[in-house]
């Protein structure tokens, strides 16, 4: 399946910035929001600063856990028998925090959330490959953060909290090739083919980037 990416960015939460991008959100707004929203909106911020077009275009979001930090204290007061705030409870949701970045971004254009287990970074990729059969560009995110205890022992992706964004298009890019074949093989870290992937389209390298999770094995051919 060919497509092209005309930008990657990561965020992460010990990157440095001479700016946060954070500080273009009005105060109470960003107030609001949790640190697993602050990190998506990082990721989207910095690509549409060379990309503002990307505001207005359909969103894929992939997120295995979602704002499960969120969800486990809303699980901690109900289990001491404590009222839930509404707020709290519309904003653990998954695809919540694409309510939010709709209202900053004042973007009208359809939104879509993925959670597929371990193949969430895979299957939210194709999902957003698949809608530019509808949309010439296609706005692709993947943000997780390690869960919460108790449960890192049953889900241990990903490995620390990242975004990772791309800006995919029909015709315009970096062409990437992106196909999957079933693999007996042992999994392999997803943060590092995420760095691989934004890298290699960044840097307009030919290479192939390579993830292989739950018998699986999913493979990027960028560039050439």
């Amino acid at each position: 399946m060919l497509m092209f990416s005309k930008a990657a960015v990561m965020a992460q939460n010990d990157d440095a910035y001479a700016q946060d991008p954070l500080q273009s959100i009005p105060a109470s707004t960003r107030r609001r929001l949790s640190p697993y929203a602050k990190l998506l909106m990082r990721g989207v911020l910095q690509l549409l600063e060379h990309h503002p077009q990307a505001a207005k275009i359909p969103v894929v979001l992939a997120s295995q856990h979602g704002d499960l930090h969120r969800t486990i204290k809303l699980l901690h007061e109900l289990a001491a028998d404590q009222p839930l705030s509404p707020t709290q409870f519309s904003l653990s949701v998954n695809n919540a925090v694409l309510g939010q970045l709709s209202i900053l971004l004042g973007n009208t254009a359809a939104m879509t959330t993925i959670a597929a287990g371990e193949r969430t970074f895979a299957m939210g990729w194709l999902e957003a490959s698949l809608q530019l059969q509808q949309a010439p560009e296609v706005l692709f995110i993947y943000t997780d953060e390690p869960p919460p205890e108790p449960y890192p022992e049953h889900a241990a992706l990903p490995e620390r909290s990242f975004t990772f964004a791309t800006l995919l298009s029909r015709e315009e890019g970096c062409p990437v090739r992106f196909e999957t074949h079933q693999a007996a093989t042992a999994n392999t870290s997803l943060i590092s083919a995420a760095e691989h992937l934004q890298r290699s389209i960044t840097q307009l390298q030919a290479t192939q980037v390579e993830l292989c999770r739950d018998n699986q094995r999913w493979q990027w051919h960028v560039g050439g």
